[in-house]
């Protein structure tokens, strides 16, 4: 899978299970509703594939000569939905969302721009699997688990039921209910072309006219057992709360950035970083989640000049016609408070308990490189209003007209042009902490 942060590349100076999984029941008990309601839709279902990445260990130790880590790893997802300790994910705990209920988007596919935290209800569909157009997938053209070893069981002890297409080196996939539907959401990426051993390559599966999923492997084994690798299936975006289905396109992108976690459409971009929550229960306005960072200097990093990490947002490829969450916005919407607990606190140095965070506000296009002309640091700004946290901290409200980002003299030239938004540390100190809570586009 394609890893890439907007939040990184905004911080280099381009910016101043139980079987069967119940469906439809989302594990972690922090998941509640947006702020904001997506457009609901009659489209249907559609057809499509998927391959998948990653694995329980005895199902890849069983192919080993495939090469290590060559079925990927959903924790370090392009979306970065992973809380993260000493700057890395440890574990399947470290997701926000149940390991079997992720995926990741090919980015040919025609809702691929916001698409991270979307989420799609996925159906198997038996029968042969279809490589580009019409044309059935030549199992000889890849690496075909199968054929190395057909006796694996998955993780519930089920053998592969067979391919009955494999004499006419074609595949024919034998779903356990083809009524049977997962509920996914996206947090990782699968991009045309990869860069391997220095060389591009084209990738089989995410660049073909067909559209392409890659399930995680306990999403996989739900519809179809693991070893057929690729499976055709029927599809549909859905309400992420609800499951009601969705407007195929343009997808959803929420104007809720941060809610009760990050919402549909937008990456988590920590950088520079000691430690992130995506949630952090209990540490929001009002005693909702938040998400807490503790930023690094910048020259602990190997990187130049005052300041340390910080935490940005994207809508990958938002400005694409049809998404472009900035328009017809007027005002950035926040809360804001050091995370700190007080002298002690390691974090204490950086931004104290109690004050304003030292932070710089910034917009731009990642993928472009373009820019507001104008970073705005929150210490010159007055808050709208604060909120006293229970353990003795202070929330302080932010209401900032895009007006005051300058895009028009920027290189960016309009909102139109922009899907990132990043909050930056001026801090030189080697620990600094905050929490962001209800970012919202007014």
């Amino acid at each position: 899978m394609f890893r890439t942060s907007a939040a990184v590349l905004l911080a280099l100076g381009f910016v101043s299970a139980q079987y069967p999984l119940e469906q439809g029941i989302v594990p972690n008990d922090q998941y509640t509703a947006a702020s904001a309601a997506p457009p609901l839709g009659i489209d249907g279902w559609r057809t499509g594939r998927s391959t998948f990445f990653d694995g329980s260990d005895t199902f890849k130790n069983a192919y080993i000569a495939r090469g290590a880590g060559s079925f990927g790893d959903i924790l370090y997802g392009s979306c970065e939905y992973a809380s993260v300790r000493d700057g890395v994910a440890r574990d399947y705990s470290d997701l926000p969302f149940d390991k079997a209920q992720v995926a990741a988007l090919a980015q040919k596919d025609p809702d691929y721009p916001g698409s991270c935290g979307r989420c799609y209800e996925i159906r198997c569909q038996d029968g042969l699997v279809i490589g580009n157009g019409t044309t059935p997938v030549n199992i000889d053209e890849f690496y075909y688990l199968a054929t190395v070893n057909d006796a694996v069981t998955d993780d519930y002890g089920r053998t592969f039921p067979g391919n009955s297409a494999f004499n006419q080196s074609e595949q024919s996939v034998q779903c356990w209910d083809d009524s049977s539907s997962v509920f996914v959401h996206i947090i990782d990426s699968c991009p045309a072309y990869q860069i391997k051993n220095g060389v591009e390559v084209q990738q089989l599966w995410c660049n073909s006219d067909i559209y392409h999923f890659d399930l995680s492997y306990w999403a996989f084994e739900q519809l179809a057992h693991p070893t057929y690798g690729v499976m055709m299936v029927d599809f549909r975006p859905v309400d992420c709360y609800t499951h009601e289905p969705l407007v195929f396109t343009p997808g959803f992108v929420n104007a809720t950035i941060y809610g009760d976690q990050v919402e549909t459409g937008w990456t988590f971009g920590p950088y520079f970083l000691h430690s992130a929550n995506f949630w952090l229960p209990g540490a929001g306005v009002s005693g909702s989640n938040a998400t807490c960072v503790n930023v690094a200097t910048k020259v602990s990093y190997g990187q130049t000049g005052p300041g340390g990490g910080g935490l940005g947002f994207s809508a990958v490829n938002g400005t694409d016609a049809g998404y472009q969450p900035f328009v017809g916005k007027t005002t950035l919407d926040f809360w804001v408070k050091s995370n700190s607990t007080g002298p002690g606190d390691e974090t204490e140095v950086g931004f104290p308990k109690g004050t304003l965070p030292d932070l710089n506000v910034y917009l731009s296009n990642a993928e472009a490189s373009v820019f507001c002309a104008e970073s705005l640091e929150l210490t010159n700004l007055t808050p709208v209003g604060t909120q006293a946290t229970a353990n003795g901290g202070t929330y302080y409200h932010f209401q900032i007209p895009f007006a005051s980002f300058n895009c028009a003299g920027g290189s960016a030239g309009s909102l139109a042009n922009i899907d990132s938004i990043g909050f930056g540390s001026n801090s030189n100190a080697a620990y600094a902490s905050f929490c962001l809570d209800e970012l919202v586009l007014l």
